[in-house]
């Protein structure tokens, strides 16, 4: 696979790798890939025996995977365990990210293709949750889930998405506590598309 992104390896303070190449972006997208991106984002360090049980591929393919996300930087080597018999991979920092490329119709494409996969994720993660809420403890029993459409200015649309993200932010930096069990929490602030009667609205109320 031919790859045309430029990037060094990602420390805590940098920059998240950049992908602009089409085919990189939509690489991301892969099930083995966003199987294996899940895993390491919750902090465990784990072999490729063990992300292969996550993928359903054999040790072997699944450490292909892990070598081309290392070249994305996105994962790492990490340090050899006491056995020394195979060396576990872990996330680069503690948050893994990527800015992906949208500025052309094939780039903004793949893109989608991305976000459209991790979205498919959490649903899944959601639905197992909510299937099996019965068995859970009581105070681990109650999912949040909650929408809101808001009338937003542009200024105020990036406003929310960075107050979202700063109410998660202190949680991204802490290891894992005693007591505490990994929580799938998504940020979606996206405006709807306008519809043919708020195109008009926005043209008559621009005149």
């Amino acid at each position: 696979m031919s790859e045309s992104h430029d990037q060094e390896r990602s420390t805590e303070d940098a920059a998240p790798p950049r992908f602009e190449n089409p085919r990189s972006i939509r690489a991301l997208a892969h099930p083995a890939r966003m199987a294996i991106i899940d895993a390491l984002a919750g902090g465990d360090e784990l072999t490729a025996t063990q992300c292969a049980e996550l993928t359903g591929l054999s040790p072997s393919a699944t450490a292909y995977h892990l070598k081309l996300l290392e070249r994305y930087g996105l994962a790492e080597t990490a340090s050899p365990r006491p056995d020394r018999r195979e060396r576990p991979w872990r996330a680069v920092g503690r948050r893994i990210q990527a800015d992906l490329d949208t500025s052309t119709p094939a780039r903004a494409s793949a893109a989608a293709a991305v976000g459209a996969a991790y979205m498919d994720t959490t649903r899944a993660i959601g639905l197992e949750f909510t299937q099996g809420a019965d068995a859970e403890p009581e105070e681990w029993r109650d999912a949040v889930l909650y929408n809101a459409d808001l009338w937003l200015t542009a200024d105020e649309f990036h406003q929310v998405a960075d107050e979202l993200e700063a109410v998660i932010a202190p949680y991204r930096r802490r290891t894992r506590p005693a007591g505490t069990r990994l929580v799938r929490v998504m940020n979606v602030v996206v405006p709807h598309a306008p519809t043919p009667n708020r195109v008009r609205e926005r043209h008559e109320s621009a005149g």
